[in-house]
């Protein structure tokens, strides 16, 4: 399967997450393609902003699946990757993974309401959801947080 794994990663820590993933589907027979969302304007990636232009978004058409991945900003999901996706008509009911990573060790300090944002941001554009998962970057178990979020989604393709 042809995988689009789309990140908005501002330090490099959810871009470091998807890589290993990439790895992991890889070795799963599946052809998975990192696209890297990059504002033309990074200052303005603040909760609230809106209209975000990017230096280049990924055709999404080329891909038979999709794994959206970002940080947690303020306790939601990043201006960054929210602000690509609202610009997206439809998810053509293809498979799609979600993955969130956030500096604070505990999932109820904005990775559960991140993380079900963002799903509910695919279902309503017809993304068939299929797995999804938090890594905690403070976290002293942040290897194992990430071997099994990205497991998961790996095996959900």
């Amino acid at each position: 399967m042809k995988i689009g794994i789309i990140v908005y990663s501002q330090t490099g820590n959810t871009f470091s997450v998807v890589e290993q993933l990439q790895k992991k589907l890889s070795k799963k027979g599946h052809n998975a393609y990192i696209e890297r969302l990059k504002p033309l304007d990074p200052d303005k990636i603040k909760p609230g902003a809106e209209n975000i232009n990017y230096k280049e978004t990924p055709d999404l058409a080329k891909y038979e699946g999709y794994i959206f991945a970002g940080p947690v900003h303020a306790f939601s999901i990043s201006v960054g990757l929210q602000s690509y996706l609202n610009e997206i008509y439809s998810l053509d009911n293809k498979k799609t993974a979600c993955l969130i990573t956030k500096g604070l060790p505990f999932n109820w300090t904005g990775g559960n309401r991140a993380l079900n944002q963002l799903i509910k941001l695919v279902k309503s554009k017809d993304g068939q959801y299929i797995a999804g998962g938090i890594v905690n970057w403070m976290n002293f178990k942040r290897q194992k947080d990430i071997e099994e979020v990205t497991a998961k989604i790996s095996s959900s393709f």
